[in-house]
C-alpha cells in the first residue's frame, strides 16, 4: 500500500482540492472538468490493490493478463502566484463490502492524500464529497 509520484516538481504554496465519488459524482464530475480545463498533469497514484477489488480481469488462454482497479490519482498545476494538486478518485474505499467510505480502509487512504499535501507543503484543502472531508477531518 502506498503512494507511486511519477514527478516532484517544486510547487509554490500549493492548495489541495480532493474528491472522491458520492450522490451523482457531482465532485468528481466538477474537480476532473477543472482538472481537465487548466491542463493539470498527473502527479502520481494510490496503489488501489489494497483498497479495492478488481473491475475487470483479462484472462486469456487461461493465463491472467491484467487487472483494472478503480484509479486514485493526484494531478497538478503551477500557476504564477499558487500551485494546485488535485486528488480525484474514482471510487470510496469502503470495509466490508459497504457502498460508502468507512473503516479502516477509508481513513488509511485519506492519510495518503494528507501524506501528499504534507510532502508538497499544501496550506489549504479543500474537498467535494462529504465523507471524504468526514476521514480527513475526524482522523
Amino acid at each position: 500500500m502506498g503512494i507511486i509520484l511519477y514527478k516532484e516538481p517544486k510547487l509554490e504554496k500549493p492548495d489541495m482540492v480532493a474528491c472522491w465519488p458520492g450522490i451523482a459524482n457531482i465532485g468528481v464530475l466538477a474537480i476532473d472538468t477543472l482538472r481537465g480545463q487548466i491542463g493539470a498533469e498527473e502527479l502520481g497514484e494510490i496503489e488501489s490493490l489494497d483498497f479495492f477489488y478488481p473491475r475487470r480481469v483479462i484472462i486469456k488462454a487461461g493465463v491472467l493478463e491484467d487487472l483494472e482497479f478503480p484509479s486514485s490519482k493526484f494531478y497538478y498545476k503551477r500557476f504564477d502566484s499558487k500551485d494546485l494538486i488535485i486528488f480525484i478518485g474514482e471510487e470510496q474505499p469502503a470495509d466490508g463490502g459497504k457502498m460508502y467510505a468507512e473503516g479502516i480502509k477509508a481513513y488509511q487512504m485519506a492519510d495518503l492524500v494528507l501524506d501528499v499535501a504534507e510532502r508538497f507543503g499544501c496550506h489549504r484543502g479543500f474537498t467535494l464529497q462529504a465523507q471524504l472531508f468526514h476521514s480527513l477531518i475526524m482522523h
